[in-house]
C-alpha cells in the first residue's frame, strides 16, 4: 500500500466538511511514518483550502488507530540515535501540527483508539465515540512509555488522570473516557452519522477566522501564567471587536439575520 493509498479523503462541499478517513485496517490503521507523513500533508492542504471548515478524522475496518507501527519502531532499535530522534521529532511536530490546527477536528472513534491512535484522538478539538469504542495508553506493558501524547494529554484531562491512564496502562471504556474528558459525546453506532452532521453543520455557522483565533489562543495560553494570560487576553478582546467577522456577527444578530462570513 502507498502512502496516498493510507488514506482516503472525502468533502461534504455544501458544510465545507473534510473526513480523512485512516485506511491501514489490515495494520489496525497503526501509526507508520509514511502514514505519518501523509497525514501531514493532508492537513497542510486543508489548512489552506478556505471551503473546508471542519476535519473529521476516522478509521477505516474494526478500530480506529492501534498507535504506533510496532514493527517500524522494532526496527529502529538497532539504528542511530539521530534517526531515532528525527522519527520522534517527525511524530511531535504532526501531533503539534493537528492539535494546534486553525481548523476545528473531531476524532469519530469506534473500536480501539490506543497508545498514539488514543494520541491522535487527544490531540483533536472534539472526540465523538461509539459506545463500543476503547481508549488507553498501554506503553508501559511493553517497556515504552507515551512521552509525547502524555504532554498533550495532560492539558486536555488534567495531570492526576493523565497519570492514572499512562502508569495504570488499563483500557477504559467510552462512558469512562467521557468522564475524564477524554471525550465530548458517546453515542450508539445509528447514531453517528447524524451526530456528526449535526456538528458539521454547527461549526459551518461559526466564524471561521473567530474560531482560528480561539485556536491559537488555547495554544499560546498554556505556556503563560495566569496574570500574563489575562492581560493578553483582554488585548484579543479588544482586538477581536473590530474584525470584520465581528461586525458581521454582531450585525447580523441585530438584524435578525444570518451572518454571511467571508470565505
Amino acid at each position: 500500500m502507498s502512502g496516498f493509498d493510507a488514506i482516503k479523503i472525502e468533502v461534504d462541499d455544501e458544510l465545507g466538511a473534510a473526513t480523512i478517513r485512516l485506511n491501514r485496517p489490515d495494520k489496525r490503521n497503526a501509526l507508520s511514518g509514511e502514514l505519518v507523513d501523509v497525514l501531514s500533508t493532508e492537513l497542510d492542504g486543508l489548512r489552506h483550502n478556505d471551503a473546508i471548515r471542519s476535519v473529521f478524522i476516522r478509521g477505516n475496518g474494526p478500530v480506529f488507530c492501534a498507535g504506533a507501527d510496532l514493527a517500524e519502531i522494532q526496527g529502529l532499535q538497532t539504528a542511530t540515535v539521530h534517526d531515532n530522534q528525527k522519527n520522534s521529532h517527525k511524530l511531535r511536530d504532526f501531533f503539534v501540527k493537528l492539535y494546534s490546527f486553525p481548523k476545528p477536528t473531531i476524532a469519530v472513534v469506534h473500536g480501539a483508539a490506543l497508545a498514539g491512535g488514543c494520541g491522535l484522538a487527544t490531540c483533536c478539538d472534539f472526540v465523538v465515540a461509539t459506545r463500543e469504542a476503547t481508549f488507553g495508553y498501554p506503553e508501559v506493558k511493553i517497556g515504552f512509555i507515551p512521552a509525547i501524547v502524555m504532554v498533550l494529554l495532560t492539558h486536555q484531562i488534567g495531570e492526576r488522570n493523565a497519570r492514572d491512564l499512562c502508569l495504570s496502562a488499563r483500557t477504559i471504556d467510552a462512558d469512562e473516557a467521557h468522564r475524564l474528558g477524554l471525550v465530548t459525546k458517546v453515542v450508539v453506532q445509528a447514531d453517528l452519522d447524524a451526530t456528526i452532521h449535526a456538528m458539521a453543520k454547527m461549526l459551518h455557522g461559526n466564524a471561521p477566522q473567530a474560531m482560528a483565533t480561539v485556536k491559537r489562543m488555547f495554544w499560546r495560553l498554556h505556556e503563560m501564567g495566569t496574570e500574563e494570560a489575562l492581560v493578553w487576553a483582554s488585548d484579543m478582546n479588544a482586538m477581536a471587536r473590530s474584525t470584520d467577522e465581528c461586525k458581521e456577527g454582531i450585525g447580523a444578530f441585530l438584524e435578525k439575520r444570518k451572518p454571511k462570513w467571508a470565505q
